[in-house]
């Protein structure tokens, strides 16, 4: 059984429990999400592999926020993806990057570009856009943020 279907089967056993249908629960619209902690969660997310999963991961990213304004996020680009980060990329439905990285940089998410990458793709620095600081390096600022007590994801 794959992934999707296991959801499925769970919000089908969990309605049951709770008497309400599927289509009950998906007419009720937006469920905030409840917070364990008084404190913001803190989430880095490595975008390394392409434009697509620098994508998803901005709408993701844009989505929980909506959950909770509080969460804290820093996106780490470098790789393949790297060129999220630069003037001009556009998204795969053909916007700018830059719009949906400056709406969420509004939002207090911050993004970082790796140097390494940067130079090892003989990519000129000013083409960084300008939410995005230049990190030594990309996996190690993961690292390090963990070690700080930030949650992992990567899309």
């Amino acid at each position: 059984m794959n992934p999707r279907d296991r959801i499925k089967m769970l919000g089908v056993g969990l309605a049951g429990l709770g008497g309400v249908s599927i289509a009950q629960a998906q007419s009720q619209g937006h469920v905030p999400a409840t917070p364990i902690s008084n404190q913001p969660w803190k989430v880095v997310m490595q975008i390394s592999d392409s434009i697509e999963q620098a994508y998803e991961g901005l709408i993701n990213i844009q989505n929980v926020l909506e959950l909770d304004p509080k969460m804290q996020f820093v996106v780490v680009g470098y790789g393949k993806a790297i060129h999220f980060l630069l003037n001009g990329t556009k998204t795969p439905q053909g916007a700018l990057f830059s719009g949906l990285i400056g709406s969420l940089a509004n939002k207090g998410v911050q993004f970082k570009a790796c140097q390494n990458t940067l130079t090892f793709s003989k990519i000129p620095l000013s083409r960084v856009t300008l939410e995005a600081t230049l990190v030594p390096a990309g996996v190690y600022e993961i690292v390090k943020l963990q070690s700080e007590g930030y949650y992992y994801i990567k899309p």
